[in-house]
C-alpha cells in the first residue's frame, strides 16, 4: 500500500513538472530557456513512461528526444538572428487569443472522449509492450524487414544532409 501511494505521489509530482515546464515553455520570452524548458518537459514524460514501467520508450525520450532533438534546435537558434524577436512577439496577439481557444477546445474535446471510452484492460498489459525485451524480440523477428528499410532510409537522410550542408572551399570551388 505505501509503494502505491508513493508511486502515485510520484505521479502528481512529475505531472505537474511536465505541465508548468510545458506552460514555461510557451510563455518564456528568452527562446534558449524555452528550449530548455522542452528539456524539462521530455525528462518528465520519461519519468511517467517509468512509472508505466516501459523502461525501452523512457530511454528512448531521453536519447532521441531530450538528447538528439533538443541539441539539433538550440544549433537552430544559436545560428539563426533573432533581433526582431520583440517586434514578432508583439505582432502575434490574436494567433496566440487563437491558439489559446483552440487548445480550450481540444481539451474540452479531449475530456468529452475519455468521459464516454474509459479505458479497460488488465493491469500487466501496458508493461509488456514497453519493456524494452519484448521491443527487441519484436523489431528482430517480426518487423526486421521495416526496421531495415528505416535504417537505410535514415542513412541516405544524414548522408543528403551532409551532401547539402558542404560549404565551398577557400578557392570557391566545392571539395
Amino acid at each position: 500500500m505505501a509503494v502505491l501511494i508513493a508511486k502515485w505521489v510520484v505521479f502528481v509530482l512529475v505531472s505537474l513538472l511536465a505541465i508548468a515546464s510545458s506552460v514555461l515553455m510557451i510563455y518564456v520570452k528568452n527562446t534558449l530557456h524555452s528550449a530548455l524548458f522542452m528539456v524539462m518537459a521530455f525528462i518528465a514524460s520519461a519519468i511517467l513512461y517509468l512509472l508505466l514501467g516501459c523502461q525501452f520508450l523512457a530511454m528512448l525520450q531521453i536519447i532521441v528526444y531530450a538528447g538528439a532533438v533538443m541539441m539539433l534546435i538550440i544549433f537552430v537558434i544559436m545560428m539563426i538572428s533573432l533581433k526582431d524577436e520583440e517586434k514578432l512577439a508583439r505582432k502575434i496577439t490574436k494567433t496566440k487569443v487563437a491558439g489559446v481557444v483552440i487548445s480550450i477546445l481540444f481539451m474540452m474535446l479531449f475530456i468529452l472522449i475519455m468521459g464516454f471510452n474509459s479505458v479497460k484492460g488488465k493491469m500487466g498489459a501496458l508493461t509488456s509492450i514497453g519493456d524494452a525485451k519484448t521491443i527487441g524480440s519484436l523489431l528482430f523477428t517480426r518487423f526486421l524487414l521495416p526496421f531495415e528499410v528505416a535504417s537505410v532510409l535514415l542513412l541516405a537522410a544524414m548522408v543528403g544532409a551532409v551532401m547539402l550542408s558542404k560549404k565551398k572551399s577557400f578557392g570557391g570551388e566545392d571539395q
